[in-house]
């Protein structure tokens, strides 16, 4: 049975503006920190929430350093526009860890797509692959004002107005020419089905971090039931993380 894990207040330290409407936002939260997985999710909610946004919201982890938990976001409505008006030393409510986390793996080739926001758990898991695999790491977006300047970790461009072309219709050709054999990706549904058919094809294991709306992000609400290929699974305490060839 799920029960629902303990409210958490975390501080904010800073908020860094990236990319157009894109922010990182860097909080302590100690108690959390120490527990978190990559993969692993948090629920969000503000302390004042004037607003009306009463449900909380699920961001993925992008980074942990010691007690400080990194969180990546782009600004979209009324709570990630309040987020990001919030200054230094405001007050979060956090309920985390939750969900699962991507898989421990070792002296593997693997490819690592991100779509959007969604290369914000991709590259917490790059950090911890990279000593024992080689890394492939790919940051499928838009337009030339959505790029993110990487610290400490090679990752590749791909820009859908320069390339003519989603990051997803790339997938097979990357497997092969760097010779895959692990391939991660989190992004939109329908670049993730994409990258999920081609290392299907090309018989390469493939997991997915799927997102989803969620009311309580522990499993009671059943907000975000996913029907798999082997029955339904809440993305909240089941996943984020799935075998993509569990989902397409």
């Amino acid at each position: 049975m799920c029960t629902e894990k303990a409210i958490t207040t975390a501080i904010i330290r800073k908020q860094t503006l990236l990319a157009e409407n894109t922010y990182l936002l860097e909080v302590d939260c100690a108690s959390i920190a120490t527990k978190i997985k990559p993969g692993n999710f948090v629920n969000i909610s503000l302390t004042n929430d004037t607003q009306g946004c009463l449900l909380k919201r699920p961001l993925s982890v992008h980074y942990v350093i010691g007690n400080r938990i990194s969180f990546l976001y782009k600004v979209k409505g009324a709570v990630t526009k309040i987020m990001s008006s919030l200054k230094d030393k405001a007050e979060l409510q956090i309920i985390g860890p939750l969900g699962n986390s991507f898989s421990e793996i070792k002296n593997k080739k693997v490819l690592l797509i991100g779509g959007g926001m969604g290369i914000a758990p991709l590259i917490y898991y790059a950090q911890s692959l990279k000593q024992n695999n080689s890394l492939v790491v790919v940051h499928g977006v838009k337009n030339k004002k959505e790029i993110i300047k990487w610290d400490n970790l090679e990752v590749a461009y791909h820009v859908d107005e320069v390339e003519g072309c989603f990051v997803c219709d790339k997938a097979e050709d990357l497997i092969r020419l760097h010779s895959i054999d692990h391939v991660v990706s989190c992004g939109p549904l329908p670049m993730m089905q994409k990258v999920v058919e081609s290392a299907n094809k090309m018989k390469v294991r493939v997991e997915v971090s799927l997102e989803a709306r969620m009311a309580c992000g522990f499993g009671a609400c059943l907000g975000c039931v996913l029907d798999t290929k082997t029955g339904y699974k809440r993305v909240c305490v089941d996943g984020p993380v799935f075998e993509g060839s569990e989902i397409w």
